[in-house]
């Protein structure tokens, strides 16, 4: 994470933003440059083989099922620990769920095996963990809570490696995968962008994960959920005044996906600021009925 960057685009929109939108900044540039500090350590990476890769990619299979990334289990509950501390002073919790996430045991349980297998299931888990600490829906220490902390942690930790697979990969024809999920940690796309002067590999559209910041190329005119290149069933739409943040819609499936057009951004790009941003978006897609899956089913060849 290139914080000097993220703090320059944070600070850009918190000039104009206000009420809750400015505190949410907030809150995250403090969390971003606590990733940033767990993400400088320099750790060893599985020697990654390019023609393995490009094997596993050709293959449908994300890069980290080659290659997982090793997680220190001692530097992670060290993260977790960070994290959740910073969590419960600063998210504007109520007091009974910041003091919930306090006492909350969220790593005692933590094994090497389920960091190896976090990487390419997060889902599983978060919820192993969160069902371990008692997380409740109903209760003060809540389920999302609990993945927030984990993912938010585990994150700084999956940069690097995932990096190092994307380089090993090379010149890899994007095309060959043609998958809305991330070619390293198999996560779903989070976010995407388009209009930047030199596109990955010919790509019209750039995609981006929100677990590992991987990056990859993306047909402009498909589908990012469930890969329909039906044209009249894909549509772009904005709120009004913001043409740099989009819903792109599927009528195939009813998913969508946010996108960043830079030719209308005047903010420094920075995707992890802009996932941020664009999130008010998705309330905006799911009064519309579209999620952020699909109900598309298979992807289309």
């Amino acid at each position: 994470m290139n914080i000097d960057l993220v703090s320059r685009a944070a600070e850009a929109y918190r000039e104009e933003a206000t009420g809750p939108a400015a505190v949410r900044l907030g809150f995250l540039q403090g969390l971003w440059e606590i990733q940033a500090a767990i993400e400088a350590v320099e750790r060893p990476h599985a020697a990654a083989d390019g023609d393995a890769d490009n094997d596993a990619l050709v293959g449908g299979q994300p890069l980290f099922a080659a290659y997982p990334p090793e997680v220190p289990v001692a530097e992670f509950i060290d993260a977790v620990s960070r994290i959740a501390e910073y969590v419960s002073d600063a998210a504007g919790l109520p007091d009974e769920h910041a003091e919930a996430l306090r006492g909350a045991d969220l790593t005692s349980s933590i094994t090497d095996e389920q960091l190896r297998a976090a990487a390419l299931n997060p889902e599983a888990f978060v919820a192993a963990v969160a069902d371990g600490a008692g997380a409740g829906a109903d209760g003060p220490l809540t389920p999302s809570t609990v993945a927030f902390v984990l993912l938010s942690a585990l994150t700084p930790f999956l940069t690097g490696p995932a990096a190092a697979a994307l380089k090993a990969a090379g010149d890899h024809d994007w095309r060959a995968w043609g998958q809305g999920r991330c070619p390293v940690c198999g996560s779903g796309a989070a976010l995407g962008r388009m209009g930047e002067s030199t596109a990955i590999q010919g790509a019209d559209r750039v995609l981006w994960c929100g677990l590992c910041h991987a990056e990859w190329g993306y047909e402009r005119i498909r589908c990012v959920r469930c890969g329909t290149r039906s044209q009249d069933r894909l549509r772009y739409s904005h709120i009004e005044d913001d043409p740099a943040h989009r819903l792109h819609l599927c009528d195939e499936c009813h998913g969508y996906t946010r996108f960043v057009f830079l030719n209308d951004l005047r903010k420094p790009l920075s995707m992890p600021v802009e996932d941020a941003v664009s999130a008010r978006l998705e309330a905006v897609a799911l009064e519309s009925g579209y999620t952020a899956t699909g109900d598309g089913g298979a992807a289309r060849c």
